[in-house]
């Protein structure tokens, strides 16, 4: 009798796991939830998506008629013929070396954020596996507007591990933010280093990088200082979610030391890349500056500051016309800027959103299925 009562018990719920069940609805989405407003199908096809490629459309129309009235096509077409194809593959090993140190450095922040629940779970994950996970990220970013990619990848880490969305959303914002703060310190470096006399109007992208470290720490500090106000203010619904993205975020920033150093090095070896596509076209910066490779490097940080503005996929178009434009305002030449700009954008867009959609296809990480 005993035996049968504790059995109908343990059938029955508890009003507290009801309640904690849910909780888990509000705080995370259903995967059917999940696949509906992140499939990249359906996201590919609204209008956002329309608008903004026909944004990127306007800017290259733009670019066109530039590059049509001031560059002679065939001084363009001979400057792409000399590119030396091992500096280019070169260039494309450098550049491609920065995403297993993305995920080197993601999954230490994962272990930051999880350190105290989860942990076994994040240190499952491989840094292979996490690596694959932000190219895919990437190549959504590629063909969709607003930085979608971000919670895409946020969602995967969770259909892999079974961690909490929102708080490995928080990880990823966290990468954002080194990510920037050590972009605006280099930039402002290299460019009043290279360019302290030539800055002029280009200063915006100065401006740009150093208002966004700004608005990086600006948050970290309101998250930290008015956490308990700005729970009490939200729903419960809204105030778990933000909790737990609170938590992924601020949880992140151990171990800051090398993570600055790690992010150095990833964005050194963007400029690295730049360097390589130059040389691979028989350029050389020493006319431009005194100092070498900073010029690479302000470019490479100037692309990546403009590639922030979410209105086009990538960047697509505003990469193109910013890079193009600083480089002619900083003294290169017109048709080798042009070119760099081509060569440039096959390594750090169309490849990625090429290979980026066989990785898509094939991936055992993507379709929002657990993988084995």
């Amino acid at each position: 009798m005993e035996i049968a009562e504790q059995g109908k018990q343990d059938s029955v719920a508890s009003p507290h796991d009801a309640l904690v069940d849910e909780l888990e609805k509000r705080i995370e989405p259903t995967d059917a939830e999940a696949e509906r407003d992140l499939a990249i199908g359906n996201r590919l096809g609204n209008w956002k998506s329309i608008v903004s490629f026909g944004l990127a459309v306007v800017i290259f129309v733009f670019v066109i008629l530039y590059l049509k009235r001031n560059i002679d096509p065939h001084a363009l077409w001979q400057r792409l013929k000399t590119l030396n194809i091992g500096l280019f593959l070169g260039a494309f090993a450098v550049y491609y070396l920065t995403f297993p140190l993305r995920g080197f450095r993601w999954k230490m922040l994962l272990q930051n954020a999880y350190r105290e629940s989860g942990s076994h779970a994040v240190d499952d994950m491989s840094i292979r596996g996490l690596t694959e996970i932000i190219y895919i990220s990437w190549f959504v970013n590629c063909v969709v507007p607003a930085k979608l990619g971000d919670l895409y990848r946020a969602y995967l880490a969770k259909l892999w591990a079974r961690v909490s969305w929102t708080k490995t959303i928080g990880t990823v914002m966290a990468e954002r933010i080194v990510d920037i703060l050590v972009l605006s310190f280099l930039l402002a470096l290299t460019g009043f280093v290279a360019f302290h006399n030539k800055l002029g109007h280009i200063s915006t992208i100065l401006l740009l990088g150093l208002g966004l470290a700004a608005a990086g720490i600006t948050a970290l500090v309101l998250m930290k200082t008015l956490s308990a106000r700005i729970r009490n203010r939200l729903p419960d619904r809204f105030a778990h979610k933000y909790a737990a993205f609170e938590e992924g975020t601020l949880h992140s920033f151990k171990r800051v030391p090398s993570l600055l150093a790690l992010t150095a090095v990833i964005w050194l070896l963007e400029g690295g890349r730049l360097q390589l596509v130059f040389l691979s076209l028989g350029l050389h910066s020493s006319h431009i500056s005194s100092v070498p490779f900073a010029p690479m490097l302000f470019f490479a940080l100037g692309t990546a500051v403009l590639t922030t503005i979410p209105f086009t996929p990538g960047g697509l178009g505003l990469v193109e016309a910013g890079l193009l434009g600083m480089m002619i305002y900083l003294g290169i030449p017109k048709v080798d800027a042009a070119a760099v700009v081509l060569v440039d954008r096959v390594l750090s867009y169309y490849s990625v959103a090429f290979f980026g959609f066989l990785v898509y296809l094939l991936s055992k990480r993507s379709h929002f299925r657990h993988p084995v």
